[in-house]
């Protein structure tokens, strides 16, 4: 025979956020009741979890606050920060066409070896220096519709990465670009 549970035997009653935190605070107040009325050895313990609660809430606070600072510095270059196979990709866009640094796109086509002559030459009169841009820093800033058009005929562009690599720039790079400057923002 199957035995039912009784209708008011919720085994999660004790799950519910609510009920869980109201738990927590009543326990600390019966510590801060506890720390009150012991004497001195014995309040030192009950008020352990009190000074624990303050301290967990402190630190929640903190948080808060640095997600708030960080916010408050990043929010000039907020949605300006791609990434491919765990390699992040700096955009910078001029108004006119979309750059990508250097950096992560030597290590997507993996020419971290090569010097910076080879991808001038790979990308001729489609890169800039960050000076030229306005951009702090050094490197080279190279075209994102050359590398897009590069990707298309390079020898290995039937590599499955590669041929991913050049819709990503596509779909998340060059046509928002394109949305962007068509409404005139």
């Amino acid at each position: 025979m199957i035995e039912r549970p009784a209708p008011d035997d919720d085994p999660l009653w004790h799950n519910s956020p609510v009920k869980r935190r109201l738990f927590r605070w009543a326990c600390y107040g019966l510590c801060a009741l506890l720390a009150w009325w012991l004497p001195y050895p014995f309040s030192l313990i009950a008020a352990l979890p009190l000074f624990m609660a303050i301290r967990l809430g402190l630190a929640e606070g903190m948080g808060w606050l640095w997600e708030g600072l960080r916010a408050l510095k990043w929010h000039d270059r907020e949605g300006q920060h791609f990434s491919f196979a765990g390699v992040p990709l700096t955009v910078h866009d001029d108004g006119h066409h979309c750059w990508l640094h250097e950096h992560g796109v030597r290590q997507l086509l993996a020419l971290e070896r090569d010097p910076e002559s080879a991808l001038k030459a790979r990308f001729s009169n489609q890169w800039r220096q960050a000076h030229e841009l306005g951009q702090r820093g050094k490197g080279l800033w190279i075209n994102a519709s050359a590398l897009h058009q590069w990707l298309a005929e390079a020898p290995e562009r039937l590599d499955p990465k590669r041929i991913r690599l050049r819709t990503y720039i596509d779909r998340e790079i060059l046509q928002p670009a394109a949305r962007r400057r068509e409404r005139g923002l």
